[in-house]
């Protein structure tokens, strides 16, 4: 019950006491014609009393009132709202008050709702992938940046991720490295979890490269020039005959056109023929010591991409004699499947060529029958090649797994070799890494750094559902 109330209450109650003792005044004996002075003192005292709960009322409950609007307003978020005087002292004191804590509580809210909005812009703006999370630990939003980044291997790993935890995930199959992090928050006493996931994928390749640059450049330093002193020192036949050598570092007079010096020969008196195997062979081995060292400076000597505009399917069709070789080679047959839509698309031709004969090299050693570069035998199955190109069109569903598409060329070489187990998959586009005997890692290595700085994206997977082995590459539209 509110207090106006119990004040109508208060005035029924003494209009009904006033009336109580007029009648019980005239029962005791009273005259009616002629009341005494003591009627009148008590009517004047009636009359007098409401009219001062009047101006109680006015001066007290009105305003009272007053103020249990304005906490309405407040309570309805209506802080724009302000209270007017009443001429009462006391009651404008707290009128005051009441306006300035509104204003204070409007300035207040204004500021936490521009903070809320700048955080929510950055959120959505940011590279990192925020995912919020309910008391529960139910994801409950996330930006785009964590949507894109969002795959089975990171969910798993959210999953499994106690609180306060960090752990590094890298997608099979692909380049794609993550650091996640699981954090939190007070949110009205309680600890909101929320996770940040942070691509490491450009910083760890930057670091990676500048790594292996310095110690490839050093390697391939030293060794040449140990393998060129080497080889200057190894006798072979020399052009005088039998009885002499000369240092393999040199030239001769007919390279040359000059007389070879002393400095240069030096005559043996020993027969040179225990010689020659040795020397040779060690020469041989020394060669290809060197060329392999030179395979190795080659993945830090890639060009910057000259870009021009290209059609996806022309630059396909001008490799087709050369795979069709290698493959044939291999007894495995390649199917071209080139779309007839024109798919523009910027690329360097040069390296473009280099990572498509990489691929399909790749998947002809994948999908090459035991013993091939033999006859192959009738009963043997015979390895298939595909190489597709399509226009994938914004908005479609992507043909790289928990990727969105912007819209651009797509190309995909597809084998039927023995695939790729997760072991491995995990391990994909990491330098130096290769589960081939003679395999140094650079293949893919070369492939990662080309696509990379054609801001392409690729992955390399086995489907476990049909066992068929795809690398699919999305251009940027």
């Amino acid at each position: 019950m509110k207090l106006k109330h119990y004040f109508a209450i208060l005035v029924v109650g003494i209009v009904l006491l006033a009336g109580a003792a007029l009648f019980a005044m005239f029962l005791a004996g009273g005259d009616l014609e002629s009341p005494s002075w003591l009627f009148y003192v008590t009517e004047v005292f009636v009359v007098v009393l409401l009219v001062y709960l009047s101006y109680f009322y006015r001066k007290t409950i009105r305003p009272y009132d007053t103020l249990v609007g304005g906490m309405e307003l407040v309570r309805d978020l209506d802080l724009t709202t302000r209270l007017a005087p009443s001429g009462q002292h006391e009651t404008d004191v707290i009128v005051r008050t009441f306006n300035d804590l509104l204003t204070r509580l409007r300035s207040e809210h204004l500021r936490l709702e521009e903070q809320y909005t700048f955080l929510n812009l950055l959120i959505e703006a940011s590279p990192m992938g925020v995912i919020q999370c309910d008391l529960d630990g139910n994801v409950t939003s996330m930006n785009p940046a964590a949507r894109e980044m969002l795959s089975p291997s990171v969910e798993e790993a959210i999953r499994a991720l106690p609180l306060g935890e960090t752990t590094t995930v890298r997608i099979p199959g692909e380049p794609q490295l993550f650091r996640i992090s699981h954090l939190s928050f007070p949110d009205r006493g309680f600890q909101h979890p929320f996770f940040l996931v942070e691509s490491l994928t450009s910083e760890v390749r930057l670091a990676e490269k500048a790594a292996y640059e310095r110690v490839i450049r050093m390697i391939a330093h030293e060794v040449n020039n140990s393998v060129a002193g080497i080889i200057s020192l190894t006798p072979s036949p020399s052009p005088k005959g039998e009885g002499s050598i000369y240092l393999q570092g040199q030239k001769t007079t007919d390279e040359q056109g000059q007389k070879i010096t002393d400095e240069h020969v030096q005559n043996v008196t020993t027969p040179l023929s225990p010689w020659r195997g040795v020397g040779g062979e060690a020469v041989e081995r020394l060669t290809a010591l060197s060329s392999f060292v030179s395979r190795f400076a080659e993945v830090v000597k890639i060009p910057q991409p000259q870009l021009q505009l290209c059609d996806l399917s022309e630059e396909v069709e001008a490799c087709r004699p050369f795979l069709e070789n290698l493959c044939t080679k291999a007894h495995v047959s390649i199917d071209f499947r080139l779309t007839d839509e024109a798919i523009p698309v910027h690329l360097d031709t040069v390296l473009f060529q280099q990572v498509l004969i990489n691929i399909v090299k790749n998947a002809v050693e994948a999908a090459s029958p035991p013993g091939a570069g033999t006859e192959p035998a009738p009963t043997r199955e015979r390895g298939v090649i595909t190489i597709e190109t399509y226009y994938q069109p914004a908005n479609y569903s992507t043909p790289i797994p928990h990727r969105e598409v912007q819209g651009g060329g797509s190309l995909v070489v597809t084998d039927n070799g023995h695939g790729i187990p997760p072991s491995v998959a995990k391990h994909l586009f990491t330098p130096f890494f290769s589960t081939k005997p003679q395999g140094q890692g650079l293949g893919l290595l070369l492939i990662r750094d080309i696509l990379t700085s054609h801001h392409c994206t690729f992955n390399l997977l086995t489907d476990p559902k049909d066992h068929l082995t795809r690398f699919t590459i999305q251009f940027p539209k």
